[in-house]
């Protein structure tokens, strides 16, 4: 098991995919799971490991889920006796399963390092690249008669400022350095992307100046707003060095705090007509879930403990004691 997990885990961050790992970290028996037992937890809410069975794998996949969005780990108990205790890193749950046994799980987020594509040659997209790859960014530079001994820290450089060969750019930094060199140009094709943020580096009058170049080039406000420039953290930087760490560090801030805003279409079109969204890992999790309503956890639909026919509806439990739960008063569960 131990392998197979290994080769997951090792598969999803070559996909640059976020997960959970979940471990079983204290028992009290009886109960399925036992010390040192893990699993990992896809956004989709698949789960790949074994960390208990019946209300234990509902729960563990509920709160997986919120770990990876709230991108802090937390530590659940499951027991008999339940309990009232939460806070941003702690929560408890009610064992409704027969076991009756008790748990502690610890959930991890695990979430690979995004990409930072920089586009210039300048002194600061230099400093840039050497900090970020120390960083373990993975560093892409688009620059004129750019060259490996430039930034031989870089996965990849190219000559052209050309973001098309990208396939995914929703988790996707770029910062516009070019610094005299093409600025309008760059900055309009990487709001032509979908990056969540693109950062210019710029004065408050040239950022300015490039944000009317944007509006008479029709790119729509709504993204033009989420241009940041001047960019950069503010502690009073003045070497290129010192500028570097600035940006990167609002760069970190950005990923880490979950301050990317909504989606952007890939097409600069859809921001003026909507258009079908694909599924999220959210709509995925609905469809293959349902939320029990005597214990809140999640039901696999294809794999139940039971299924009531209630009112016309289907409705879906975990375990043996949550069935009879519902049994005795549905209305307590289920409002009409």
């Amino acid at each position: 098991m131990f392998n197979e997990l290994a080769l997951k885990i090792e598969e999803q961050l070559a996909k640059g995919s976020n997960f959970a790992i979940a471990q079983v970290v204290d028992r009290i028996a009886p109960c399925s799971g036992k010390v040192g037992d893990k699993a990992i937890i896809l956004e989709s809410g698949e789960m790949i490991g074994w960390i208990g069975g019946g209300c234990v794998r509902g729960i563990v996949i509920k709160e997986a889920i919120d770990v990876i969005k709230s991108k802090r780990y937390r530590r659940v108990r499951i027991s008999p006796e339940g309990g009232t205790r939460e806070t941003a890193n702690f929560k408890e749950y009610v064992m409704s399963c027969q076991s009756k046994g008790t748990l502690e799980i610890l959930i991890e987020p695990v979430l690979p390092q995004p990409e930072l594509i920089i586009v210039g040659k300048s002194n600061i997209a230099r400093k840039l690249a050497q900090i970020a790859s120390v960083a373990d960014f993975r560093v892409s530079v688009l620059a004129n008669d750019v060259d490996v001994q430039m930034f031989p820290e870089a996965h990849h450089i190219s000559e052209l400022i050309d973001f098309g060969p990208f396939k995914n750019l929703s988790k996707t930094y770029i910062i516009v350095t070019t610094q005299g060199e093409n600025d309008e140009m760059a900055v309009k094709k990487a709001l032509q992307t979908s990056a969540p943020y693109v950062g210019f580096v710029a004065s408050a009058k040239k950022a300015e100046d490039i944000k009317t170049y944007l509006k008479n080039e029709g790119i729509p406000d709504a993204r033009i707003i989420q241009l940041k420039s001047p960019v950069g953290l503010d502690i009073n930087a003045k070497l290129a060095s010192e500028v570097a760490i600035s940006i990167l560090g609002d760069v970190i801030d950005h990923f880490r705090n979950g301050k990317v805003a909504a989606a952007i279409p890939e097409r600069m079109e859809d921001l003026k007509v909507p258009t079908p969204s694909t599924p999220t890992p959210e709509d995925k999790f609905a469809e293959e879930y349902y939320i029990n309503p005597v214990c809140n956890v999640p039901v696999s639909r294809k794999n139940p403990k039971h299924i009531i026919e209630y009112h016309g509806e289907k409705v879906y439990f975990c375990c043996d004691g949550c069935k009879v739960s519902f049994e005795r008063n549905p209305g307590q569960y289920i409002k009409s």
